[in-house]
């Protein structure tokens, strides 16, 4: 690693690739945290935001602290086999899988929700999921790199669009909804909160950014994990202090949670602002379809890793079936998976990549050496360990929780 100081990197640099990270932090979460983890209410919702992104900084660190300066090329399940043995590899793909395919499944199941719900056309529901499937996925076959030679401009269209519904959106904010709390009902809002605040795939760029320079990484990680923990912390405010947790209409918390919708769709039928829905959709599509577009390439690659090594095939179109039609017909069987796709895609594959698998290397390498720093990797490790475990108990039905 280099031994450059970080007061040799300017801000100029290590504020724009903070923005980067931030950025990893606007996409889907901001969609489905709010209603995930605003059912058991703000107190305990701050709680389970503080607690993940504390942790998803100290594994990221980890994660960069152990990336090879200069190297050209990084995946997870070389990283974890390097790290920690060959099991860990296979651990890797096979929670690399659920993510990619999980996420892709999010975005199909949130754009056909937000557009059939929003938009004043009678079309089945099955054509906006494909519809929307043949753009996204033809963006990113056509132009894989768009979003990387874009991605300032993404950005400050999503900053924008988000400072557009925190505006409008305040419109009816009443303090009071933000005193409602369940604490049983803290851990349905853990999963999510880690897929929010996952942005790992980003940490080598960082690293290239500001010259491999490991504090100045650092203190990139740590700038833009907090600005984005402060971005959703204020519109998980707006939407709980909007949008009560039962009411006699649809435009509540528990009616938006049973039926799977994104938070803007709610907010939509609540504030009845052209402003607002107009924006939310806007949001909606830019931010779904940048992370489409971006996790859509990073599954067509791993995928045509896995062909050529497992299948020995380098046939195109397979890999392009192989990556993409799983996740359509999974999505027009169930176009309701939004949220429950959340759940398996944070709470099993983010949780054992980004929680489980760096408190494994931190306490290979701090185990006989700061029993500080081993405890605290434990601690994490029994909350990563415990959150896998809900997801598997309530989506086998043996565990449920008294949402009511």
């Amino acid at each position: 690693m280099s031994n450059t100081h970080a007061t040799t990197i300017s801000w100029k640099t290590i504020l724009p690739a903070s923005l980067l990270v931030a950025g990893n932090l606007l996409g889907v979460g901001i969609l489905a945290m709010p209603i995930k983890i605003g059912l058991s209410g703000y107190a305990p919702a701050l709680v389970d935001i503080i607690l993940i992104s504390a942790i998803m900084l100290l594994s990221a660190i980890v994660i960069a602290y152990r990336i090879p300066a200069h190297q050209s090329h990084f995946d997870l399940p070389s990283f974890f086999e390097k790290e920690l043995g060959t099991f860990y590899r296979y651990l890797a793909i096979i929670c690399n899988l659920i993510l990619l395919y999980g996420v892709l499944i999010v975005y199909l199941s949130a754009i056909s929700t937000i557009l059939y719900q929003l938009l004043p056309y009678h079309i089945a529901r099955p054509w906006f999921t494909i519809l929307y499937f043949l753009f996204a996925t033809a963006l990113l076959i056509s132009k894989p790199d768009i979003i990387k030679r874009n991605n300032v401009v993404l950005l400050i269209l999503i900053l924008i669009g988000f400072i557009v519904l925190i505006s409008t959106g305040s419109r009816l904010f009443n303090p009071y909804l933000l005193t409602y709390s369940n604490w049983a009902l803290l851990p349905i809002g853990l999963p999510v909160a880690v897929s929010t605040f996952h942005f790992h795939n980003v940490i080598p760029t960082v690293k290239r950014l500001v010259k491999y320079d490991m504090k100045a990484t650092s203190i990139t990680i740590a700038l833009g994990v907090f600005i984005g923990f402060i971005i959703n912390v204020t519109w998980i405010t707006i939407v709980l202090g909007s949008l009560p947790p039962h009411s006699p209409d649809a435009n509540n918390l528990f009616y938006a949670f049973i039926h799977a919708q994104p938070a803007t769709i709610p907010m939509t039928y609540l504030l009845k602002s052209h402003t607002f829905t107009i924006t939310g959709i806007l949001f909606a599509g830019l931010a779904l379809t940048a992370s489409y577009v971006a996790n859509g390439v990073g599954l067509f690659g791993f995928i045509s890793d896995l062909a050529y090594h497992h299948l020995h095939s380098k046939n195109k179109w397979l890999v392009l079936a192989l990556s993409f039609l799983p996740p359509l017909i999974i999505t027009l069987i169930n176009p309701h998976l939004f949220l429950s796709a959340i759940d398996i895609v944070g709470g099993i594959g983010e949780t054992i990549l980004f929680m489980i698998l760096p408190m494994f290397i931190l306490i290979k390498l701090f185990s006989k050496k700061n029993l500080l720093i081993t405890s605290i990797a434990y601690i994490i490790l029994t909350i990563g360990f415990m959150i896998v475990g809900y997801i598997f108990l309530t989506k086998l039905g043996l565990m449920c929780l008294p949402i009511r």
